[in-house]
């Protein structure tokens, strides 16, 4: 395991390395540390010294470090057998934190740690140990008011660091403590003040004389001017009759007029009072003309008082005071927050809202306009209208639709907060409360807003992946690896970014039907052949059906670390497709993942000598019978006006054609044929708008492939009953199984069917008589030996579509695929000579019309059978067998009414099909 960890370590992206860390790959846990070191006894011998190696859970739950292992820091305590080695190497935070541990290797403090120089502080000096705490936890050691506590337990007075390496000041943190800066700090509590770090940086802490050193004369300047913002304007230009500056621009470095710890600033404004300013601006009634009008400029007390600036006196921010004017403040301008706030001040002006501001365009915002004036409250507030909450409201004032955003200003999203508001972000803000909810400065940054089109934006094609990633940090791992990468694209070849696959402001919650429904239609955009192919698989039509549990392109390629099948790591590679498919499949082999998922008649040569076979059936099978109807029609026609239908009524003599067991799996073959022919269609048509709804009437595609199944099942019984009363035919004649196939009243093909099919044919042309029929016609036995072929092809098909893991450990995986050809077509096939061939041969043709009754009846009128099958009332009369098949019977009235309604609904059922088919065929396009 430690090899494999040190491999992957040396081979592979960091992202692994957090993974790692993460405890997945590790084969111990944390209850296996602690049942050693949880023994507040437990102790080790140092070097002569005995050391505790009790480990407290309690503090170890409490710190930033409480969901790693041990062992992702102790790497050597790793071991597959206990107790790991007596002494483990130090730990080395840089393998996790390799930025920092860089840095604090440059710096001065690394280099004497690395010297083994005893005085020197290590990570855990200063950050802890097991107890490390997030610094913005008060109670951390890094936390910003206790950074200057934590140095100067070596930079004080009397330390050892002062006096072994001769450093200039002895007591910084006293000199620290007494002056601005700290008296802020520890005085007043303004975390906002400077602190050790804020000068000296967090790691690489370089002497004052090292040119790269934020502190040295060529850098201190910079390092200042990082919370004072425009040396040049706030100092006045003569300190002590002397210009401050030697040269105009030439910034005198800051500790030549302010000592470096001990820093003291003493206003130059002080002598304006808040008093002067409160006399006029709340207790009187100030006022501003603009344009022959007057403005009030007073302002209300409770809403200064409540402010984050109570403390900071009017001066600071309303700088243009001339002391020997009448009125101090009578030429004030508009307020200049960049003074205190540079590097947001810097942001801003950089960004479309700010060089909007510049070029004077009316509608841009400027600082006052989203943080208020003299209510400015901090952003923790809840009151405060730049609370994490409220920010949408605030953007939404003007980046809704009529908004000020839209008025002159061409922008991509018209009504960006309607859409948010109704988007997951939105909705999880408004309507569930989270506060960590994405808002609108997540994604545009609060200041720095650009269009999606600089670069520099953090919405740019390039960027906003690792801006969505600030939240979504595994995902943005995982993209970052996949083969859909932005920073992959070259020339023309754009790859997706989150904004392709989710959209900026609409975006659904991804386990919903909404996101579900699009994720398909959105691959298919770039992969528009795949999508094709995928629309004709059983997943694709399910999914065109509404069916949003089927497997769609994110469930077999992954949702954000898609990889090409190729690479080994991709979930539908050759070493990982089996585990994909038993996600859904849980029988899946690998033969079953031989399956070709994207694979059409047009891409591989097995496929299409089976389509290609089916097609030139079922063609050659519609040619030739619709020659075949086509030729009976207008003889039918004439044969309907010569015959006279005389309706039966009361007692008649009747030729019993069909037995109760003949008629009852015909009901049976009505039943299942109907339920199949129906709930096929629908899959087949999937791309139609008529299958989606009829497929939504059914309740959905899990109902109606259960009633498809159920018509299987309904198939085999009806196909088993049929064999067994073959089988007892046969027991009664006490015949072979040669006589039963081949004999004369058989539906096997013989001679005279060629003969009758030869008559047909002329008696259809007016050349010659009408055949003389014995019991069965040739397109009965045609229909007869299609009920076999059909549940022999459809049906065995149809089980292995059925039992897909079952059947592939005895055939390759893209026999399914064969499968879903032959029962596809071949259901077509089926499908369509039943409602036209069948039903014109049966129940259509004029003399037959609307429909022959007898398999429902199982009588024909005696002199109506006579005619149509002459033949067999001879042979039958020869053998002394007519009396047998006649009888005197009534049919009743109300059996014959529901005969014909359920007869008609079957029909009717069957045409609507058939239309729905030709429909499909000649205007559906997927």
């Amino acid at each position: 395991m430690n090899k494999i960890i040190l491999q992957l370590k040396k081979k592979v992206l960091p992202i692994i390395m957090l993974m790692l860390i993460s405890g997945n790959l590790f084969a111990q846990a944390n209850d296996d540390c602690l049942a050693c070191h949880d023994d507040a006894s437990l102790t080790a011998d140092r070097g002569g010294k005995t050391v505790s190696m009790y480990v407290n859970p309690s503090i170890v739950g409490k710190s930033v470090h409480k969901k790693l292992n041990c062992i992702a820091c102790h790497l050597d305590a790793n071991v597959s057998e206990f107790p790991h080695p007596d002494k483990l190497a130090p730990v080395n935070c840089g393998t996790c934190h390799k930025n920092p541990q860089m840095q604090f290797n440059s710096g001065i403090h690394g280099k004497a740690f690395n010297a083994k120089d005893t005085h020197a502080p290590s990570c855990k000096e200063c950050h802890g140990h097991h107890d490390i705490i997030v610094h913005t936890d008060p109670k951390s050691r890094t936390y910003k008011m206790n950074i200057p506590v934590l140095c100067g337990t070596c930079h004080k007075e009397g330390a050892p660091v002062g006096r072994l390496y001769q450093i200039t000041e002895h007591n910084i943190i006293e000199n620290y403590s007494q002056g601005t800066h700290g008296i802020g700090l520890f005085k007043k509590g303004l975390t906002v003040t400077a602190t050790c770090n804020d000068c000296h940086g967090n790691h690489m802490i370089l002497p004052s004389k090292d040119k790269k050193s934020s502190v040295s004369s060529a850098n201190v300047v910079a390092t200042c001017m990082k919370c004072h913002a425009r040396i040049e304007d706030v100092h006045k230009k003569v300190i002590k009759n002397e210009l401050w500056e030697p040269k105009r621009g030439q910034i005198p470095s800051c500790s030549e007029c302010h000592p470096t710890h001990l820093v003291k600033v003493t206003s130059i404004l002080a002598d304006v009072s808040d008093k002067s300013c409160v006399s006029c601006h709340i207790d009187g009634d100030a006022y501003r003309t603009v344009d022959g009008k007057k403005v009030s400029l007073k302002m209300h007390r409770e809403d200064y008082m409540n402010s984050s600036h109570k403390k900071i006196s009017c001066t600071k921010c309303h700088t243009q005071v001339n002391l020997n004017a009448k009125r101090p403040c009578e030429k004030t301008v508009k307020v200049d927050c960049s003074g205190c706030h540079k590097e947001v001040s810097e942001k801003y002006f950089g960004s479309g809202h700010g060089v909007g501001y510049m070029n004077k365009k009316a509608n841009s915002p400027y600082c006052t306009d989203c943080h208020g004036t003299h209510t400015i409250k901090s952003m923790k507030d809840s009151s405060s209208i730049t609370y994490r909450g409220a920010v949408p409201a605030l953007c939404g004032k003007c980046h809704t639709k009529n908004g000020k955003a839209t008025e002159k200003t061409i922008l991509k999203e018209v009504d960006a907060f309607s859409d948010y508001s109704s988007s997951i972000h939105g909705k999880g803000l408004k309507n569930k409360g989270l506060l960590s909810s994405a808002i609108c400065t997540d994604c545009h940054t609060s200041h720095d807003i650009q269009k999606d089109t600089v670069p520099t934006s953090s919405i740019h094609r390039q960027n906003i992946s690792k801006t969505c990633g600030e939240c979504h940090k595994s995902i943005y791992t995982d993209y970052i690896q996949s083969d859909h990468n932005v920073f992959l694209d070259k020339g023309d070849l754009k790859y997706p970014s989150c904004l392709d696959c989710h959209s900026a402001h609409t975006i659904t919650e991804i386990d919903k039907d909404q996101f579900m429904n699009e994720v398909t239609k959105q691959c298919g955009k770039c992969h528009e052949k795949l999508s094709k192919t995928y629309m004709e698989t059983y997943h694709g039509k399910a999914y065109q059906l509404g069916y949003m549990k089927t497997a769609r392109c994110s469930d077999c390629h992954g949702s954000h670390r898609i990889l090409k099948v190729s690479n080994p790591n991709s979930e539908v590679s050759q070493q990982n497709i089996v585990a994909t498919c038993r996600n859904c499949h849980v029988n899946a082999n690998a033969q079953f993942a031989g399956y070709l998922s994207h694979a059409t008649h047009n891409d591989d040569p097995i496929l299409s000598v089976v389509f290609w076979a089916m097609t030139s059936l079922l063609i050659g099978v519609f040619v030739v019978f619709g020659i075949h109807t086509l030729l009976w029609f207008p003889r039918s026609l004439k044969e309907r006006r010569r015959k006279v239908h005389v309706k039966v009524t009361g007692k008649a003599k009747y030729y019993r054609r069909f037995t109760p067991s003949q008629r009852f799996t015909h009901i049976l073959v009505i039943i299942s044929f109907l339920l199949l022919a129906f709930t096929g269609m629908l899959l087949k048509f999937a791309h139609m708008d008529w299958a989606a709804f009829f497929m939504d009437l059914l309740g959905g595609v899990r109902f109606a492939g259960n009633l498809h199944r159920f018509g299987a099942i309904i198939t085999f019984f009806y196909f088993g009953f049929h064999l067994y009363t073959l089988w007892k035919l046969k027991k009664a004649k006490n015949i072979t199984f040669g006589e039963l196939i081949f004999g004369r009243q058989s539906l096997m093909f013989n001679k005279q069917d060629l003969y009758d099919v030869r008559d047909t044919l002329k008696w259809f042309t007016g050349k010659g008589p009408r055949p003389q029929y014995g019991r069965w016609t040739y397109w009965e036995k045609f229909d007869y030996m299609a009920v076999f072929w059909g549940v022999a092809v459809i049906g065995a098909s149809g089980l292995i579509l059925w039992f897909p893991e079952f059947f592939t450990k005895l055939l390759p995986g893209w026999m399914i695929n064969v499968a879903m050809i032959i029962h596809s077509d071949e259901a077509l096939m089926a499908v369509g000579f039943i409602f036209t061939v069948h039903f014109f041969n049966t129940h259509l043709r004029a003399e037959a019309f609307p429909m022959d009754t007898v398999i429902f009846t199982g009588h024909v009128p005696i002199e109506e059978y006579a005619e149509d099958r002459p033949l067999e009332m001879k042979q039958l009369e020869e053998d002394g067998r007519l009396d047998s098949v006649i009888v005197e019977k009534e049919i009743s009235t109300s059996w014959m009414k529901l005969i014909k309604v359920f007869g008609y609904t079957a029909l009717w059922s069957g045409i609507i099909i058939v239309l729905l088919i030709i429909y499909s065929l000649i205007f559906g396009k997927y």
